[in-house]
């Protein structure tokens, strides 16, 4: 860069002196400063503005290696051997632990080039500057550590997308970890940040295609895979969901049995992903497929949230739903939510009165705000209007905390 301004100035002046000696009477300048003028030739005014120039440029740079002589001075006097500079590093480090964010960033920016793991400083120090708000100033901190070590890239790159993921920047931080895993495409740490990633944007399409690197080299635990898989089918059975809202009702079953074909079999058989599939169904009208695929899983295993799912059927033989369903309560008598289930059932199968005496039994065994809503439904609708407000009351008991004891206007006014 040096040299190319030496030649530049050279080549000017050069050309300068071509020009005066061809046209020695190329005229003049006259300059008028209030009452006073200077007149000279042109050719000395050009040699006089480019000298001007050149000793701006020499004054500039004169400034500007005297302040970095200074830091340079006052970084050695301040921290002066590694071994001390280590020690500031380490002062920074428990700066930043104890969310002193300002001490921290200072101390470890002016330590990061004197430290054996400078990594650590610039990471803490981007952060820290991340908790003060000034998240530019952090993704500075970081392209100017990835610059002066190009190695770093992954730690830092992964760092600057997690600083893009808090702040909702999404697609930058995946185009950062896309490129990444170009780099590094067996980086754990990598695979796992845009799992996260496609999780909290809710892609499931690409979540599924990233699953099997997740998988294979152990970015998490068994029981975290087991629930990205579970996330990923019951994701794709609420897109499906969507899309058969949109069809004809005669084509919305084949466009769900699509979607569960693809779910792995033994997903098939997880409660959660079982009781999704059947609010996919119920959502379409296709209530009958939805008994079928809750009672099989009922029949194998047992859970409280796939009988809830039961007692809400439309079906047309709603008989031969609840006699299922009374099946059930030989073997679970104390099961309150199968006994709520079976008295919104025989609600819809209009009968008035076992439907009480079951939302009855199933207070007796769990007192909860939705069965103590339905009876009271169900009574205000069949006239006992007092009985009703009683279990609204009841009701609303069990969702407000206790009211602290204050004092109250007294009945007779």
């Amino acid at each position: 860069m040096k040299k190319l301004i030496v030649f530049v100035v050279l080549l000017f002046l050069l050309a300068l002196w071509g020009f005066g000696f061809i046209f020695p009477d190329a005229g003049y300048v006259l300059v008028i400063l209030g009452q006073k003028t200077l007149e000279t030739s042109l050719w000395f005014a050009c040699f006089a503005i480019l000298a001007i120039a050149i000793l701006w440029w020499l004054a500039a740079r004169f400034l500007h290696i005297s302040w970095s002589l200074a830091q340079r001075l006052t970084d050695f006097f301040v921290f002066g051997t590694t071994e001390r500079a280590s020690k500031r590093a380490a002062s920074g480090l428990i700066d930043f632990l104890s969310g002193d964010w300002l001490q921290a960033r200072k101390k470890l920016l002016r330590t990061a080039t004197k430290v054996e793991s400078p990594l650590v400083n610039y990471l803490a120090a981007a952060r820290a500057s991340y908790e003060l708000g000034d998240h530019e100033e952090a993704l500075r901190i970081l392209n100017d550590a990835q610059k002066k070590y190009p190695s770093f890239v992954v730690p830092i790159g992964v760092a600057q997308a997690r600083m893009e993921m808090n702040n909702g920047r999404y697609e930058q931080a995946k185009l950062i970890l896309l490129g990444l895993q170009q780099r590094a495409p067996k980086n754990a740490i990598v695979i796992n940040s845009l799992r996260e990633l496609y999780e909290l944007r809710h892609d499931w399409l690409a979540l599924s295609e990233l699953f099997p690197l997740v998988k294979k080299y152990k970015v998490c635990s068994v029981a975290d895979v087991t629930a990205m898989e579970s996330s990923i089918a019951i994701g794709q059975l609420n897109s499906a969901s969507s899309i058969a809202e949109r069809l004809a009702l005669g084509d919305r079953l084949h466009e769900l049995r699509k979607a569960w074909g693809r779910v792995p079999a033994h997903q098939q058989r997880i409660p959660h992903v079982v009781a999704a599939y059947a609010k996919a169904l119920m959502h379409n009208l296709q209530d009958q497929e939805a008994e079928v695929i809750l009672r099989k899983t009922l029949g194998k295993a047992w859970d409280d949230s796939l009988i809830d799912l039961y007692g809400l059927l439309r079906v047309a033989d709603i008989a031969d739903v609840i006699r299922t369903a009374e099946t059930w309560l030989k073997y679970y008598p104390q099961n309150a939510l199968l006994l709520r289930a079976l008295g919104r059932l025989n609600l819809r199968n209009h009968m008035w009165g076992l439907a009480r005496d079951y939302f009855q039994r199933s207070l007796v065994i769990q007192k909860n705000a939705e069965t103590y809503a339905e009876l009271a439904r169900l009574l205000n609708n069949l006239g006992d209007m007092q009985k009703s407000m009683e279990i609204y009351q009841s009701a609303l008991q069990l969702t407000v905390a206790s009211l602290p004891d204050l004092p109250q206007p007294s009945k007779t006014y």
